[in-house]
């Protein structure tokens, strides 16, 4: 698939509509009883990468549309929690702020784009956190369904791979800045994340295979290349996001193993760390030493730059200020791209801080909905002792440190944060016990 759309990169207008036609046939005829709807939206994560790298910027946000569209069509077939009413309420707290973009002295703008723009990722959070809330899955399920990612993660992968320019190692050798010849082209920062979260997939796919000893270590193979292209794009986010999710996933499972395991899970872990450290040695000796020099924030000379987030710093430091001058309303989803640090190098950028976005674009409800994101699942995890949902903090980490250096311009943050609300149980024998009488999912 990757060869193909490297060399017909148009087939993607084609793949879209049909992805989306066969995924509403397959939905209806199931009548969504096995998921199918979770099924897509994760698929969706990867599908969505593709397009974007391949469609010009045309059709950027068709994933974000298509994450609500299964959403919506899942409803159908399966009730929405009464205990998600938080996210209609997010919804409401979005009202103010598009009334003033609606009404905005900036006539001439095109206020449909602005307002869909900033607002998009974080519909697409709602739609498929209401459809995730408090649905029963085993455990064994859910890792079915991440195991789906692997497949347009490794397209995106192998199209990075096919784009790489020939005189490659000329341009990474020299230079600590995100690199786009080694992106595939496409932003670096969303290009980062995604193969961040692919390390993340191919590890789980990796340590969760038991049947087959050839593809367990395929899965680690391909994981060892995931992380290499994603240090070689030379965005720290991505990188620096699957390590953290890495640490807290391997801390909870360690915690719920007995002694036995952990002695063999302590064995896994540590040569993984070894493969880790054989890769960061490769791109250190790949990059002569630049890959180095950019995790330590120092340009291609060694010297110590003077912002630590490519920028980004002043960006959210406007965002505050903005909120100090408009606490309750903000100015507007969109506006506050368009009147930021007026002769200054800020000067109409978008934000990449989703968090600081809400506050400067929606005053005091933009802080309520932040709120309301945060905690509202940290409350039901720990509200219903879901012992086995062990991606829960990955999950949660994932959205909070991608939402902070790449606000929601893919929908990937949206569909891993809906992931984090689901039930997870393990079957208490083979049969088809009813879930209502297993003690591990009580709500």
């Amino acid at each position: 698939m990757a060869f193909v759309i490297h060399n017909f990169s148009s087939v993607v207008f084609l793949l879209m509509p049909l992805y989306l036609l066969l995924g509403t046939i397959w939905v209806i005829r199931n009548k969504d009883q096995n998921f199918e709807v979770l099924s897509l939206l994760i698929y969706t994560i990867g599908f969505e990468m593709i397009f974007r790298m391949k469609s010009d910027g045309a059709f950027f946000d068709i994933g974000k549309y298509a994450v609500i569209y299964f959403s919506i069509l899942g409803f159908g077939f399966k009730k929405i929690s009464l205990k998600a009413w938080p996210y209609f309420l997010i919804l409401i707290l979005f009202v103010p702020g598009i009334y003033l973009t609606v009404n905005t002295f900036f006539f001439q703008i095109d206020v449909r784009k602005k307002i869909l723009f900033n607002l998009l990722g974080p519909f697409s959070l709602v739609a498929a956190s209401l459809y995730c809330y408090g649905k029963f899955i085993t455990l064994e399920d859910l890792i079915k369904r991440l195991k789906i990612l692997t497949g347009p993660l490794l397209t995106i992968l192998f199209l990075v791979i096919l784009y790489t320019p020939s005189d490659f190692k000329q341009l990474i050798q020299y230079n600590t800045s995100s690199n786009f010849a080694a992106s595939g082209g496409f932003g670096p920062n969303q290009i980062s994340t995604i193969l961040g979260l692919g390390c993340f997939v191919y590890y789980v796919a990796f340590l969760t295979e038991v049947k087959d000893k050839i593809l367990k270590y395929v899965f680690l193979g391909i994981f060892a290349i995931f992380l290499y292209r994603g240090l070689l794009t030379f965005s720290r986010g991505g990188m620096i996001t699957f390590f953290v999710m890495f640490t807290f996933f391997n801390f909870k499972v360690f915690k719920i193993l007995n002694n036995k395991a952990r002695t063999n899970y302590l064995l896994v872990l540590f040569g993984l760390i070894v493969t880790l450290t054989i890769v960061w040695i490769y791109a250190s000796v790949s990059t002569n030493g630049m890959i180095v020099n950019r995790y330590s924030n120092k340009d291609a000379a060694g010297r110590l730059k003077e912002s630590s987030m490519s920028g980004r710093e002043d960006i959210m430091s406007n965002d505050f200020d903005l909120f100090i001058e408009n606490p309750v309303f903000g100015v507007g989803p969109g506006i506050g791209g368009m009147i930021r640090g007026e002769g200054s190098v800020t000067m109409g950028a978008q934000a990449h801080s989703e968090p600081t976005r809400l506050l400067s674009e929606h005053g005091v409800f933009g802080l309520f909905i932040l709120l309301f994101l945060i905690f509202v699942p940290i409350i039901k995890y720990y509200r219903d002792r879901n012992f086995y949902h062990i991606f829960f903090f990955s999950f949660l980490i994932f959205w909070g440190l991608t939402i902070n250096h790449a606000a929601t311009r893919i929908v990937a943050s949206s569909v891993v944060y809906a992931l984090a609300l689901l039930n997870i149980y393990l079957p208490t024998n083979t049969n088809s016990e009813s879930i209502e009488q297993n003690p591990v999912h009580r709500e």
